[in-house]
């Protein structure tokens, strides 16, 4: 059972309505006050206010990407947290209740601005860290209720929050299904609850997956599953080379998935040499060409010899027959 417990409605429809009464000139943002006298970026309240009435505005898109733009660049900067952010996150809060309510279609924007403050919050001075940690833990209900929806900012929350953890993992603990997200920030938590192996493997194998939910599984799988060979094998298949980067677009860079591919022992490609340069190397192997970079290979157009490639066409290898009837190996 969660400790955490939804915060009374009550005291969020209290502050929903004191937006306008908040001190905000003396509440500092990345620009100096944030009331709006410094300029439009500036103008807290009055994001906050198309943010909580978004059914209003969104036949104006231009005003809803001002409003976000104000709460993405004035509350933080650089990698920086100030102080208004802290009043900010219960108004956010509120407004995500609503739009999951509502089936606002900017509720996960909301949900990972929360994120993105709650991931900077030791960039404040200790007492308003505290209180901002304070008031997310004390919305954990909500936000384990957002693992169906928005499990993205959910996740980055608890890696952001080692007071949430707990309650996080209990919670996908006792989870009938989870998300791709789920099974990708498991990585970095170090722990695999309930179902989420078994859960893993179906997305790996199902034929419906997307190639981001594959990659998501063989992330876990390469962490923590013991593997046999076949299993290797099509984990690395779903982890290109450009798995990291895909990934860390697939959860809006709140956090940096780190990869671990597998070793597979590369196929060897029968390969005819179409150019041979000072410092590489280009064959044709099977159906592909492929450039190896070679430094003094001393290969020229014609010549033959093996190249062992990675599932994804990297090479690995290069098998050349001497003279003498010795074979070389070059690894790449």
């Amino acid at each position: 059972m969660s400790r955490f417990e939804p915060t009374a409605e009550v005291n969020v429809r209290g502050l929903e309505h004191s937006v306008a009464l908040l001190p905000w000139s003396v509440l500092r943002g990345a620009r100096g006050p944030s009331d709006g006298s410094a300029g439009a970026g500036t103008n807290v309240p009055s994001a906050l206010a198309v943010l909580r009435h978004a059914p209003l505005y969104l036949k104006f898109p231009e005003e809803i990407e001002e409003a976000f733009a104000v709460l993405e660049s004035h509350p933080m900067r650089a990698g920086e947290l100030f102080p208004v952010a802290v009043t900010v996150v219960p108004f956010l809060f509120a407004a995500v209740s609503r739009g999951r309510a509502q089936g606002w279609p900017i509720v996960d924007r909301i949900a990972d601005l929360i994120a993105r403050y709650t991931q900077l919050a030791p960039t404040l001075e200790p007492k308003l860290r505290d209180r901002l940690e304070q008031i997310v833990i004390d919305h954990g209900g909500e936000i384990l209720g957002w693992l169906d929806t928005m499990p993205r900012a959910a996740c980055a929350i608890a890696l952001a929050l080692p007071a949430f953890r707990h309650d996080f993992l209990d919670a996908v603990d006792h989870a009938d299904e989870v998300a791709p997200e789920v099974l990708l920030a498991l990585v970095e938590l170090g722990a695999t609850p309930g179902s989420t192996i078994r859960r893993a493997l179906d997305l790996l194998d199902a034929a419906a997956s997307s190639e981001l939910e594959r990659m998501c599984a063989a992330a876990l799988l390469a962490r923590y599953v013991d593997r046999t060979p076949e299993l290797r094998t099509r984990i690395n298949a779903a982890l290109p080379p450009t798995a990291a980067g895909a990934l860390r677009g697939f959860v809006r860079e709140l956090w940096t998935p780190h990869i671990t591919r597998p070793v597979v022992a590369p196929r060897v490609y029968d390969a005819e040499v179409l150019f041979g340069g000072e410092n590489l190397v280009l064959v044709r192997a099977g159906e592909r060409t492929v450039t190896l970079p070679w430094i003094g290979a001393n290969l020229s157009r014609g010549d033959r010899l093996k190249v062992g490639l990675s599932s994804h066409g990297e090479p690995k290898l290069a098998l050349v027959t001497t003279a003498d009837g010795g074979v070389r190996v070059f690894d790449f």
